[in-house]
């Protein structure tokens, strides 16, 4: 956690559950209900300080709700390349999809020479149903 001057004991469990969780997308409530489950209860507003400063420093994609929706937190494994490549989010159970292929390369290519348009990938996310989800019907 660059930048931090001290870990607490709760700042390392947070880091931690993220690290598990990387796959998908959490909410602060999320965090809030591990520590609870880990006989570590937080102020609600306290997850949500150190979650925006995990993500002002480039450790967690913040991805900002709808109006009336919790934004959601994703943990950013060193080098693997968010800030290169667009996520698909599952709108049901939050997991996320890395579009890092070389089909996104071309549609990037495509909407700058086409549509004279920059493509920036950091943090851009498309939501949807992923398969799992979409079998449970």
């Amino acid at each position: 956690m660059a930048g931090n001057s001290y870990v607490t004991a709760n700042r390392k469990k947070i880091l931690e559950y993220l690290q598990e969780s990387d796959e998908r997308a959490v909410t602060a409530a999320d965090v809030a209900a591990y520590l609870k489950s880990q006989n570590s209860e937080v102020n609600i507003t306290t997850v949500y300080r150190y979650l925006d400063k995990l993500a002002k420093e480039g450790t967690l994609i913040k991805y900002v709700a709808e109006k009336g929706c919790q934004s959601a937190y994703q943990y950013v494994r060193p080098g693997r390349g968010c800030s290169e490549h667009l996520h698909l989010k599952c709108v049901k159970c939050g997991k996320i999809i890395h579009l890092d292929c070389h089909f996104m390369k071309e549609i990037s290519s495509h909407i700058e020479e086409n549509h004279d348009f920059v493509l920036r990938c950091s943090q851009s996310i498309l939501y949807g149903v992923c398969s799992d989800c979409r079998a449970l019907k």
